[in-house]
């Protein structure tokens, strides 16, 4: 109960923050929830829609627990990584949330409170996600049909480059 009281406040914060659309990105952010999207082949799509580098590119996924078989993903969350208290506790926590991005994808389509959480954490200037979740995370919403990396980028990058900046 009491780290619902402190998700919610973050995600309160979030949603009276300034929304910037950066001109040139630069640095993106994902967070991924590893049920919904597995595409070894995530960044390709983000190198070739914005031309940066893959060190600019940061990647955080999600797994309601953690198994062998996702020991290859780092840095991985899961759902003993939230607190009671509501914070957020893990090795690489520091890491993810202490670089400012430009862009977030949110690639979760279903509200969780360890998701909120990281989300709500990560320092974005623009962030893009699902509409099934809560609407305080995403400044860009997309369908959840766009369920898989190439309909996701293909439908964003039609919105995304056509929103003014003034």
């Amino acid at each position: 109960m009491f780290k619902n009281r402190v998700v919610e406040k973050a995600l309160d914060e979030l949603s009276s923050r300034t929304v910037i659309k950066p001109d040139t990105v630069r640095s993106v952010h994902c967070l991924i929830d590893l049920n919904i999207l597995n595409e070894p082949n995530l960044n390709a799509y983000i190198e070739d829609l914005f031309e940066i580098k893959k060190n600019k590119i940061m990647t955080v996924y999600y797994a309601p627990r953690q198994t062998k078989e996702l020991a290859s993903y780092s840095p991985l969350f899961s759902n003993r990584h939230l607190h009671w208290d509501g914070t957020l506790i893990h090795p690489m926590k520091k890491k993810v949330v202490s670089k400012k991005c430009d862009l977030l994808f949110n690639f979760f389509m279903k509200d969780n409170r360890t998701l909120q959480s990281i989300s709500s954490h990560i320092k974005a200037d623009f962030r893009v996600g699902y509409a099934t979740v809560d609407h305080r995370l995403n400044d860009l919403m997309l369908g959840n049909e766009n369920n898989s990396a190439e309909k996701f980028f293909s439908t964003f990058s039609n919105f995304f480059f056509k929103i003014s900046t003034e």
